[in-house]
């Protein structure tokens, strides 16, 4: 639900963005799995079968995890503190981190987005002047045992819980309608000292609960109820605007395509009693659409809970009720639930929110979109639904889809740019270079969630953490990538740089936003602050300030095809749209085919927006503090102005509307400040504060009027050329601060957001 893309932290409160999977290559069939080694599921429960028992007390002493156990012995792995950890315990089984200057391509994860760019499933790249191995000399993968398996995460994840301040995680990995591994590492309450336990312990998977959306649609495709090309207005008791007489489907709502503007008002409840009826909230709350549907892809929440609000409306069931007699009770996911706030007999295993280190929970998070993101569930529970889908639909005795529904909903249905990944409908896709991956992530914040499938092998893999989002994400990252390497490999091919590669760089470098942003409202700011810029390097490498490897560096791209580019040392890619000769769109398989980066028209490129604002705020504040220090030495000297009594009462509004500008863009600093330390701000709460920015950015007309007839006043008396000066560069400031109130939509009549 959360997003996150970007250098700004702030912004990277607003977006969420999803999983991206890989794509094909050639390669040989994996060695088979030994039964001996796998743990079969139990079947899948009945809709009338009582709830299984709950598991007794786990241990809650803190010890090491040992790299090697069996099926049965320790699935609740307790905190691992920093010093028990034997670091060359954790290299046994374990492929090598990478040497000292090598990135390590990052795993696509949710969201929203903003906003630190989610990373990609990828190969480890090379340090400059390494020799990466040629197809077919790389050691042959091992195969994907449980044994093996277990092993190679009880390796990972404890380390990570304990580097990144993370209190605890899940992690289940199912393949071919069995479980491989199904493990909790750390705690699930820190103050309790309860573990995670992946068959009891319910997570908040974020915008993976999108997943259920989708299928839940595709049920009612299947019964005719619903045409995926129909205008959703068929569907609604309200009606959602048209862009241009082009209405919206729900075929554009699954591929993020339906044109709408970020949405972030009242995301998040504060709680229960502030939740809203989902119609009432999609209601209220609609985004303005932006851009033409079916053209560009922008992140949507408010779309994905639409789709939802239509499959209440359609089968009359609320959409609660329909997910849990037609998705969960059939796969026996007892233990899942997208109620708010959870029901009585689920609410005492839910884990603990951290959203800092060490810091304390944050409580339940209720999410107003509910489709979009209210998810609660166990891994256990994830791994039934992970095999059905894997399963072309059935999971034991449960039917969820016919088998042409779910190839639908995997497949390929709309890439953006050729050349990069596609998305299908719903369903994130990694289909440009290594195994295809299919899936999606989350993130609220307190918990990182991911949720990948291999269609080609039969694996799935979900893993949720809580804590921190940026140790989150970087347990996915490792994860997943380390997961997909070790037992799924496929080297980058060699390609040569194109003699093209400066003149096409010089074409795409400058300044660049995201599509997933907002266009009506002041969170237009984040167009401004979140951008991305790229540029062109003397080796004719391009990089993209938002991209970088796991260490921070910014990563290099060299040209390997016309307007495709290849990571140095790695294997992700980026890519250019053109019309004509004009860049439309760049975008990287390191982020969701749901979004991409888009030239930033010359107005109001931050090129020249941001040092100018930045000038005019400085001397707007330097004239605030430097005003009483004239008028104290005119005092103590006993020297007047020289000013007429008109041109005085000027001086006199200009200095209080100076005042007000500068305590405009004070303010705005503390509400972006406030939406920065928690999402949650944005459920309302700032409104009282926004009315009076607005209110300030209205008076920053008449101070620009008074300060423009004030300098035209002092132009026309006896000569003073400092005064004169000083009027005249605060008039221009003072006309800058207008541009930038209206620019940046900070005074709208409504306050959606």
């Amino acid at each position: 639900m959360k997003a996150r893309a970007n250098k700004s932290g702030w912004l990277a409160a607003l977006l969420a963005a999803g999983l991206c999977g890989a794509g094909v290559w050639a390669q040989p069939a994996p060695r088979p799995v030994d039964p001996a080694e796998v743990r079969p599921d139990p079947p899948p429960m009945s809709a009338d079968a009582p709830a299984p028992a709950a598991p007794g007390a786990f241990p809650a002493a803190t010890m090491p995890v040992p790299l090697r156990t069996s099926p049965v012995e320790a699935r609740i792995a307790p905190a691992v503190p920093a010093e028990a950890i034997d670091p060359q315990a954790l290299a046994l089984d374990v492929i090598p981190a990478p040497k000292a200057g090598t990135a390590r391509a990052p795993v696509l994860i949710d969201l929203p987005p903003p906003i630190e760019l989610p990373a990609a499933l990828a190969e480890p790249a090379a340090a400059d002047g390494a020799i990466l191995l040629e197809p077919g000399t790389r050691p042959p993968a091992p195969a994907v045992s449980a044994a093996d398996l277990e092993a190679y995460v009880d390796g990972l994840v404890p380390s990570a819980l304990a580097r990144g301040g993370l209190a605890g995680a899940v992690v289940v990995v199912v393949r071919d309608g069995r479980t491989l591994l199904s493990k909790g590492y750390g705690y699930a309450d820190l103050a309790r000292r309860r573990p995670m336990d992946p068959a009891r312990t319910l997570v908040r998977p974020g915008s993976v609960s999108k997943l259920f959306v989708w299928t839940a649609v595709m049920q009612l495709v299947e019964q005719g109820r619903l045409d995926l090309d129909a205008d959703v207005n068929r569907y609604l008791d309200f009606r959602i605007r048209d862009y241009a007489g082009q209405p919206a489907t729900l075929r554009q709502l699954m591929t993020h395509s339906a044109g709408f503007e970020e949405s972030t008002k009242h995301l998040f409840a504060r709680d229960a009693a502030h939740l809203q009826p989902l119609g009432r909230y999609l209601r209220e709350v609609q985004p303005q659409r932006i851009y033409p549907p079916g053209r560009v892809p922008a992140y949507s929440n408010y779309g994905a809970a639409l789709a939802g609000y239509i499959v209440q409306r359609v089968s009359g069931l609320p959409f609660d009720d329909y997910v849990e007699r037609r998705i969960l009770a059939p796969l026996g996911m007892r233990h899942s639930s997208f109620r708010q706030p959870l029901p009585k007999g689920l609410a005492a295993d839910l884990a603990q929110g951290y959203a800092t280190a060490g810091g304390p929970p944050i409580g339940f998070e209720y999410v107003n979109p509910a489709p979009a993101g209210s998810l609660s569930a166990t891994a256990q529970d994830m791994a039934a639904f992970m095999n059905a889908q894997l399963g072309a639909g059935r999971y034991g005795d449960a039917v969820l889809l016919q088998p042409h529904s779910v190839q639908r909903l995997h497949a390929a249905n709309w890439r953006p740019i050729a050349g990069l990944d596609a998305i299908g409908l719903g369903f994130f896709r990694r289909d440009g270079r290594g195994p295809l991956a299919i899936g999606h992530g989350g993130a609220t914040e307190a918990f990182q969630s991911m949720l990948v499938l291999l269609p080609e092998h039969g694996v799935g893999l979900f893993v949720s953490a809580s804590g921190p989002g940026r140790a989150g994400r970087a347990l996915h990252r490792d994860l997943v990538d380390g997961v997909i390497r070790r037992y799924f490999p496929s080297p980058a091919p060699a390609r040569p740089t194109l003699a093209t590669a400066r003149l096409h760089g010089e074409q795409i470098a400058g300044h660049y936003e995201n599509s997933r942003s907002s266009a009506s409202n002041f969170l237009a700011i984040a167009r401004l602050l979140g951008g991305a810029s790229i540029r062109v390097h003397d080796d004719a490498t391009v990089s993209v300030s938002t991209l970088r490897t796991p260490d921070g560096r910014p990563k290099r791209w060299r040209e390997v095809g016309p307007y495709l580019w290849q990571e140095v040392g790695g294997d992700s890619l980026l890519a250019a749209k053109l019309r004509g000769q004009q860049v439309i769109a760049v975008s990287s398989d390191d982020v969701p085919a749901a979004m991409w980066l888009q030239p930033v028209p010359a107005w109001r490129s931050p090129a020249w927006v941001l040092p100018v604002l930045g000038l005019a705020f400085a001397l707007q504040l330097a004239a605030v503090v430097l005003w009483p220090v004239a008028a104290l030495v005119r005092r103590h000297l006993r020297r007047g102005l020289g000013l007429d009594a008109r041109a005085l009462r000027w001086r006199r509004w200009l200095q209080a509307g100076v005042v007000a500008n500068v305590a405009l863009v004070s303010l705005w600093a503390w509400i972006l400040a406030r939406i920065e330390s928690s999402v949650r701000m944005l459920d309302g709460g700032l409104d009282g504060w926004l009315r009076l920015a607005q209110g300030l950015g209205l008076m920053s007309v008449a101070t620009a009027t008074v300060a423009v007839l004030y300098a035209h006043r002092l132009w026309r008396s006896p000569p003073h050329r400092l005064r004169r000066a000083c009027a005249v560069a605060i008039a221009l400031a003072c006309a800058a601060t207008v541009w930038a109130v209206f620019a940046l939509k900070t005074v709208t009549p409504a306050l959606v957001y």
